[in-house]
């Protein structure tokens, strides 16, 4: 059913069971009268009423009111006179279909004084059927600023989503110069003693920026394509560090195509180097983990490195945070525990989302 036939559908059953409604008023108040005839008048009338309702509908459809305001009282007064003319006219049409139901003496006494025996149907019922053209009024206005609120609660939610979007490129490009510098660093320190090593993490590096431009400006990746990136970054760090550095990378085969922010491991990895293993002398672990905990994806990266006191974050875990905050809300959470001389674990737990569309860009 479309919405347009969907709203038909209510309005006019509206009428039809307002007319069921008023019909067993009336059969209390004339026993003596047949339901079904009382059912056919009362409908009929509230047919008529829904036919004038429409009237209604293109006043106020014509003549909106954004506000109750007395600076709308030119509005007020159009739908107030607006309202009594279509009452009026309505009240006619019922009236004279309230004469054809009656007993055939009392419309002929009707027909000899007409507007004697109108005026007293409108004494008796003007006010009730005003109040009803009243109600089709407020209803059209309540329903017009519901869609309104509804639409700026969707152009809101869309203006944010956008920004939090902005915000999160931002973010990532202040992490991606920050990594190229540290990486730059690695290969400085090599250039002169070692420019074989150096020239290796040089063409690793260029693999990087290569994978870095295909993803393009993708807020969102497979796993697999995240961790094929920080592997990328290891393979770098293992020509400075030789054997003193291994690496063990943990994910099982149904976390590979979960979607996860891109650049999300590689800072977290980074300082695992950088402030848990990059001064020791002796052989350094660093362990990549994945999981699945439910409805939540578990990302784990933990060094036996040096540690490092409790509430230092750096430019890529800050940042981390505020890429997880952005995207997820309150929907995830990132953690840092490090005790001194036995390493530090980071963990990020997000929202499970398996990959279906890698086009994709929002959570």
């Amino acid at each position: 059913m479309t919405d347009r036939l969907r709203t038909w559908t209510w309005y006019w059953g509206a009428w039809v069971l307002l007319g069921l409604y008023m019909s067993t008023m009336d059969m209390v108040m004339y026993p003596k009268e047949g339901f079904a005839r009382l059912l056919l008048l009362n409908i009929l009338q509230n047919l008529v009423w829904g036919v004038a309702g429409l009237g209604i509908l293109a006043l106020a459809n014509r003549w909106p009111l954004e506000r109750l305001a007395p600076s709308e009282w030119r509005l007020l007064l159009v739908h107030l006179l607006g309202s009594v003319v279509v009452a009026v006219a309505g009240l006619v049409v019922v009236w004279l279909i309230a004469i054809g139901f009656s007993e055939p003496t009392y419309r002929a006494k009707a027909m000899e004084a007409p507007f004697r025996a109108f005026r007293r149907f409108f004494t008796l019922y003007f006010h009730v059927n005003l109040v009803l053209m009243w109600a089709v009024l407020g209803a059209f206005h309540g329903w017009r600023i519901h869609r309104r609120l509804r639409e700026q609660q969707l152009e809101a939610a869309q203006l944010g989503a956008r920004l939090a979007q902005a915000q999160n490129q931002a973010l990532r490009m202040q992490l991606q110069p920050h990594f190229l510098f540290n990486t730059l660093n690695s290969i400085s320190a090599l250039i002169h003693s070692d420019p074989e090593s150096a020239d290796r993490m040089l063409s690793r590096l260029a693999d990087l920026l290569r994978m870095t431009l295909e993803s393009g400006a993708a807020q969102f990746v497979t796993l697999r394509q995240e961790l094929a990136f920080s592997e990328g970054y290891l393979a770098i760090e293992h020509i400075r560090f030789q054997d003193r550095l291994h690496v063990d990378v943990d994910v099982p085969a149904e976390c590979l195509e979960a979607r996860v922010p891109s650049f999300l491991l590689q800072p977290l990895v980074e300082n695992a180097i950088k402030h848990g293993v990059a001064d020791l002398a002796r052989p350094s672990r660093i362990q990549v983990r994945a999981r699945r905990e439910g409805e939540e994806l578990v990302l784990e990266v933990e060094d036996d490195g040096k540690g490092f006191e409790q509430g230092r974050r750096g430019i890529g875990t800050g940042t981390t945070v505020e890429r997880l905050r952005l995207l997820f809300k309150e929907k995830q959470s990132f953690s840092l525990v490090s005790e001194s001389g036995k390493g530090t674990l980071a963990r990020i737990r997000i929202p499970w989302q398996p990959e279906t569309n890698p086009s994709e860009e929002g959570p």
